[in-house]
């Protein structure tokens, strides 16, 4: 069964960075103590990291289920590419023991890896990234997106902005999978460059309060050649919905297109796309 939306949780953070500065900001993860412990901790104590995409606190703010239709969807729709390297993309189930099946012809999978390696191949076919492109996402889970991405469409930088204690956790995974172009920054830090070529976020800007929103958006967003952004609407706090956000981005030149969800996991969630290339 897919992981439903998390935002229902809705939960206000407000912690030290590892970066010096205080970071006050809403979101649906936020002021969970145990999700960020078991990252920070993983981040720390290589016995917990062996472990902790197995860990409850962890596993209900991030990991997904069985991931029987992520499976499905791949075999119908992806690249040959991205089946030729089903093999190293299992390189992500090594670390932190997650909960995984037997997916027929393609082994023992997590269902997070495979919606990781569904998003990726589904980037790939939608857009015509440059040879090294620039990518950021927001909330980024444990860099699985990042790693995936980095399979089968290298970047030269790819930029995250999630809590500082997952960005601890991110930054050993990436050391742990020699993956050096992933960059955590700050909360509040602009990106080092003028613009990207790609911007990402796996529900994690929709469960955001409004003022994060509008700060991503006017940071980083706006930036963004491109974007792919899977979108819930079920937050409580005051916040921008689907449909103040497809205004937001049209009043800002982004003319974006709304998908279905490439798997169903939750009434009214949308992915949202847009390439100013074209």
């Amino acid at each position: 069964m897919i992981r439903q939306s998390i935002a229902a949780m809705s939960l206000i953070f407000a912690c030290s960075s590892i970066y010096g500065e205080v970071v006050s900001q809403k979101s649906a993860t936020g002021n969970s103590v145990l999700y960020r412990e078991v990252c920070k901790n993983a981040a720390i104590d290589d016995s917990i990291f062996q472990n902790f995409r197995s860990i409850e606190a962890y596993f209900n703010a991030v990991e997904c289920g069985q991931g029987g239709e992520f499976a499905d969807y791949i075999r119908s729709y992806a690249t040959l590419k991205t089946i030729s390297l089903m093999p190293q993309f299992r390189k992500l189930e090594q670390y932190g023991n997650p909960i995984k099946n037997e997916i027929q012809g393609f082994g023992q999978f997590s269902g997070t890896t495979l919606r990781y390696i569904l998003i990726a191949d589904h980037i790939s076919r939608l857009f015509n990234l440059p040879k090294n492109y620039k990518a950021a996402e927001v909330g980024a889970g444990f860099g699985g997106q990042a790693y995936i991405l980095s399979q089968l469409r290298p970047f030269s930088q790819y930029y995250i902005y999630d809590l500082p204690e997952v960005e601890m956790l991110i930054d050993k995974m990436m050391s742990t999978l020699s993956l050096r172009k992933v960059i955590c920054l700050e909360a509040h830090a602009e990106l080092p460059v003028e613009g990207i070529d790609l911007f990402i976020s796996n529900y994690a800007f929709s469960e955001c309060d409004r003022n994060t929103q509008l700060d991503y958006f006017t940071r980083v967003i706006v930036k963004a050649k491109r974007g792919y952004m899977l979108y819930n609407d079920t937050n409580i706090f005051d916040h921008l919905p689907l449909t103040e956000f497809i205004d937001l981005l049209q009043a800002n030149g982004i003319n974006p297109t709304i998908h279905p969800e490439p798997v169903f996991s939750y009434t009214g969630n949308a992915l949202i796309t847009w390439d100013m290339t074209k």
